[in-house]
């Protein structure tokens, strides 16, 4: 039984109905043709010939085994796009007016080339245990990834805004449209109706232990990923399939599981090619790594983050590759998205 998508509500915990609190401009923009003037087009392959692969050339993404080492991208991540690759125009068809959001899955823009982040000096504070100076920590890491974000989308013609913060000390204290379902969120959530990371010190504090400054700063990155979704388009079309296919039926989480091992890989590419550049060293990297080893589906929950393998691979492929193409879950074979 499905209710319609605009009453569903995103972030997913148990197998129960909310409201969804997303709200969209209309975009509906054609994305395939940026690939075309890239010269790559995207024809899903056998999942069973990919899934023990490292890596397969010309195939995008996480496909079944990362190494344990850290490897992180740093400097070998590609550079910024060097023009737009939104609003690229077919033959005989008008250019697109740039900076607009695409709603496409698979042939988002954003994966049409090897792309990378802007690199980054990131300096954050030293994290307490205490919820006004974890909202310090918060606004400085969402200024860093901002600064590494921006430069990114708009360099390929994609729209770019900061997003809200909403870090109370408890989670029934959030006054946000996603008030209502806060408390099913794991660490941190995103609202996308208003754009605002929501993260309560009491959900969050429990990662923090044992962490200086990396397992937090993962969190943040990971609901961050699932800004970009919003801002340029991709959530309104995982959104549109998900409800076509129906909400909760197991083609639906399985898209579910997409859209949440995507905002992984993004956090991955943050942490990965910033490695060694301001605050982000050797240990703040492992600290996130460590909560990403366990990121998948928790016993009792709907399948909405997949296996621990699969989210600890999105997440350490987005940190060895550092590119916006190595993270198109949409195209991923089915097992690697289990």
């Amino acid at each position: 039984m499905n209710t319609p998508l605009t009453t569903r509500w995103l972030r997913m915990r148990r197998r129960r109905r909310f409201p969804i609190l997303v709200a969209f401009g209309v975009v509906g923009i054609l994305a395939a043709a940026a690939l075309v003037a890239a010269g790559r087009t995207l024809e899903p392959k056998d999942p069973r010939s990919t899934h023990h692969a490292a890596a397969v050339e010309g195939v995008p993404g996480f496909q079944g085994t990362v190494t344990e080492d850290p490897n992180p991208a740093r400097d070998g991540a590609p550079p910024i796009a060097s023009g737009p690759l939104a609003g690229v125009s077919r033959v005989g068809v008008p250019p697109l007016a740039s900076s607009r959001a695409v709603s496409a899955l698979v042939d988002h823009p954003l994966f049409a080339q090897h792309i990378g982040l802007e690199r980054v000096d990131c300096a954050l504070p030293r994290w307490h245990d205490d919820a006004l100076t974890a909202q310090d920590f918060y606004k400085a890491a969402i200024g860093c990834l901002d600064a590494a974000w921006e430069p990114t989308l708009r360099g390929a013609g994609l729209p770019f805004r900061t997003p809200r913060l909403l870090a109370p000390q408890q989670a029934g204290s959030v006054n946000s449209p996603c008030a209502p379902n806060v408390s099913e969120i794991r660490e941190g959530s995103y609202c996308a109706t208003d754009e605002t990371i929501l993260l309560p010190f009491d959900t969050v504090r429990p990662l923090a232990v044992g962490s200086r400054r990396g397992a937090q700063l993962a969190v943040v990155a990971r609901e961050y990923g699932h800004h970009i979704q919003t801002i340029i388009g991709l959530t309104r079309a995982y959104t549109d399939k998900r409800a076509a296919l129906g909400w909760n039926s197991s083609a639906g989480q399985e898209q579910g599981r997409r859209w949440e091992l995507q905002a992984g890989c993004f956090s991955g590419m943050f942490l990965g090619t910033g490695f060694d550049r301001g605050d982000i060293d050797e240990q703040t990297w492992e600290e996130a790594a460590r909560v990403n080893r366990s990121a998948g589906d928790r016993p009792g929950e709907p399948r909405g983050y997949g296996t621990d393998a699969n989210a600890w691979g999105w997440w350490k492929w987005g940190s060895d590759k550092g590119d916006t193409w190595e993270c198109n879950t949409w195209y991923a074979a089915q097992v690697n998205v289990d």
